[in-house]
Formats: structure tokens, C-alpha cells, sequence
């Protein structure tokens, strides 16, 4: 047998010249795929932008900032999927097995979603939020047992700051039910009592002419309504009065109707029940 016939220098420069070639070959298909990758990407970027800069058009109540952050939001998720699948594109290119690739992306995927299944609930929950505008920054909310103003509102998390300044941060998964008191109107309720002794008519003709008179108060929206007697307490008659009012007035308004209730009664001499407590004295035979 005669051994293998060494490689001539001719053959030896043609496998150099076919493997920078296909080496160059892959490299310009690389560069094509980040090519059509950045172009997929801004003009993905456009069409959200231009998306959601119509729904702000059409709709005057659609927060501009929570649009934007919307925006901001869908605009990078579309990017990172775009950018996946480049990636990948790019790999399988370079002579990566799809299948292996497959199945490393299949495992760190299983294993991203077990670790971080909490955070991934969270912004889920904070996407809808955002694009449902269940509420908004500076809405009065009540929520998990806490009633405050919304401060912030992020794709993980909602601030929002109670009445004594306390700050309380939520996580979004665990926001289930949202008690709204800025949308569109609220109402406020006062309530007042009265001595059993008085005249239930004369008092209805006194606190109705009153709040006639309540047309001065900014943000009511209608004329407060007399509902009438609402409870026969143990001291005295309970009278409840509403009023139709704009989001964030409601307990500016019940404060001042509260102070023209008891300045009107005192003027008309209508006594407001207090605790009584009454001491028989039996004497001895």
C-alpha cells in the first residue's frame, strides 16, 4: 500500500481560502441579523410610541406620564424578545446545535421562573395596572387594609403615603381589590343628631335652607341632599346629609359642612345631644 499523498501548498491554500471564506460568510450573516435586529427594534419603538401617543390624543383622561410609562414598558419588552431571537439567530449561525440551545434556554427559563416567580407576579399585576388605569398618582386609594394616596406607582411596587405620613409599599401581586375615591366623583356623608325633644320638620326646613346655601363650596358638584333620619340613637336622632363632590374634596367639604351645620343649629337654638345620665334619690321610710 502507498501512503496518503501529502497535501500540495495548492491545496493547502485553497482550505484557507475556504474557511476565512466561510468564516467571512458567517460573519457578514451575523451582521446582517444585528442589522435587521436594530431596524426591528426602532421601528417597533415608533409604533408603540406613535400607539400610544393616539390613545392620549383620543382619550383627554389618559395619564400622560403613565402612557409614556406604558410606553416605556412595552417598548423594552419588545426590544429584549428582539434581541432573543437575534441572538439565538446569531448562535445557531456560528454552528451552535439548535437543540442544545434549546434545551439551555428550556433550563434557565424553568429555572429564572421558579427563583423569581414572585417578582415576575409583580409585574405582571404592575402592567395591568398600568394599562387598565385601575388608579394614578395622587388618587385616594384603599387597598389591603390601607387607605393613603398614591405617591408612586412602578412596574414592581405602589407607594402610597396614609393620612399620618406613614409610607406603605405594596408589591402589585398582592394588590386584589382597589377602592378608588378619584374617579369621577365621590360622595360625602355627614351625620348629625339631634334632641329627641326637637321638631324633626322645623330642623329639615333649617338644615335644607342651609345647604342651599353651600354653592360657595368649591368642588361640590351638586346641592347636599337631606336623606333623613338614619338611626334613633340613644341620645338622640341621627340625620344624614350627602353631597356629590370631585375627587379629593370629599373631607375638605364634610369638614366644612360639619362647621355650618353646628353654627346654623346653634343659631336656630337646636339642640345637639350629648350623654345624660339622670339620678333617682329614693328616700327612706
Amino acid at each position: 500500500m502507498q501512503p496518503d499523498a501529502l497535501p500540495t501548498g495548492a491545496d493547502l491554500a485553497a482550505s484557507v481560502v475556504a474557511f476565512f471564506t466561510a468564516g467571512f460568510s458567517k460573519l457578514i450573516t451575523c451582521g446582517v441579523i444585528i442589522l435587521i435586529c436594530l431596524l426591528a427594534v426602532r421601528i417597533s419603538t415608533f409604533l408603540i410610541r406613535r400607539f400610544f401617543e393616539g390613545r392620549i390624543a383620543q382619550n383627554r383622561h389618559v395619564d400622560t406620564a403613565k402612557a409614556n410609562t406604558l410606553g416605556s414598558i412595552v417598548s423594552s419588552i419588545a426590544s429584549y424578545a428582539i434581541y432573543f431571537v437575534g441572538i439565538c439567530s446569531i448562535l445557531i449561525e456560528l454552528g451552535v446545535p439548535s437543540t442544545s440551545l434549546a434545551a439551555v434556554l428550556g433550563t434557565g427559563t424553568v429555572a429564572i421562573g421558579l427563583a423569581a416567580q414572585n417578582v415576575i407576579k409583580d409585574i405582571i399585576a404592575g402592567f395591568f395596572i398600568l394599562l387598565e388605569d385601575q388608579f394614578s398618582v395622587g388618587d385616594t386609594i384603599s387597598t389591603q387594609g390601607l387607605t393613603g394616596t398614591v405617591e408612586e406607582i412602578s412596574i414592581r411596587a405602589t407607594r402610597i403615603r396614609a393620612d399620618d405620613g406613614t409610607l406603605h409599599i405594596i408589591p402589585n401581586g398582592s394588590i386584589t381589590i382597589v377602592s378608588n375615591m378619584n374617579k369621577e366623583f365621590i360622595t360625602a356623608i355627614v351625620e348629625t343628631d339631634v334632641a329627641y325633644e326637637e321638631n324633626l320638620g322645623h330642623v329639615f326646613d333649617v338644615l335644607q335652607d342651609e345647604m342651599e346655601k353651600t354653592s360657595d363650596l368649591e368642588g361640590l358638584q351638586q346641592t347636599p341632599v337631606l336623606l333623613g333620619v338614619t338611626a334613633l340613637g340613644a341620645n338622640g336622632v341621627t340625620l344624614r346629609i350627602t353631597a356629590k363632590c370631585e375627587p379629593g374634596a370629599k373631607y375638605r367639604i364634610e369638614r366644612e359642612l360639619r362647621l355650618r351645620i353646628k353654627n346654623r343649629l346653634d343659631q336656630e337654638s337646636i339642640s345637639i345631644p350629648y350623654p345624660q345620665c339622670m339620678i333617682h334619690f329614693a328616700e327612706k321610710e
